[in-house]
């Protein structure tokens, strides 16, 4: 079916979009685009290799609950996308009981484009529609995915609209994670 999609893709000129899961080799590329300025300004995290190992490998090895896939556009690898359920993070799932939203059956994703060339060009809008659209066939028991960027984070808060996610709530979420600082932007995408 993935190959069926690709090919409708390129028949009608839109480059093919896919998700692969994250190895340990890919980390190094993640670093790198954790340290270019579109990037570092929303997702405020260590690029050091060792700190991503730490960080990633435990999710590589489905340890730790939470799915990374990297974002392959056009046959290049453009950035990473995660998904989780919010049941499986108590603490984060107490943030959002705290911005008075409780969704007990939902998920939350994470993303970033890492390369400059595919920011600003539609990319983004195909991949959260694509991820949001798989994850629901994945995970039946999911009824809503959750998200909160940096209300400043214009860019991708249009993305989230487009991609057909609603604004529920703006606000300071009560989070120690230094990506949660500022006026948040929590949207919501129902099954």
């Amino acid at each position: 079916m993935a190959d069926a999609r690709a090919e409708g893709a390129m028949m009608s000129g839109v480059a093919p979009l896919s998700f692969r899961p994250l190895a340990e080799e890919d980390l190094p590329a993640l670093g790198h685009w954790l340290d270019e300025p579109h990037v570092r300004a929303w997702w405020r995290a260590d690029s050091d290799l060792e700190h991503l190992r730490r960080k990633y490998l435990p999710r590589i090895d489905g340890t730790e609950p939470t799915e990374v896939f990297v974002i392959v556009h056009d046959a290049r690898d453009v950035g990473i996308i995660q998904r989780y359920r919010v049941r499986s993070y108590p603490e984060w799932d107490g943030v959002l009981a705290g911005a008075g939203v409780s969704l007990p059956d939902a998920a939350g994703i994470d993303y970033l484009i890492g390369v400059l060339d595919h920011v600003g060009r539609g990319t983004g809008t195909r991949v959260i529609d694509g991820f949001t659209s798989r994850l629901f066939a994945d995970w039946p028991d999911v009824d809503h995915v959750v998200v909160t960027p940096q209300q400043a984070n214009v860019a991708s808060c249009r993305v989230l609209e487009k991609a057909g996610y609603e604004l529920c709530w703006t606000g300071e979420l009560d989070s120690d994670d230094p990506a949660d600082f500022g006026t948040a932007a929590l949207y919501v995408r129902s099954r």
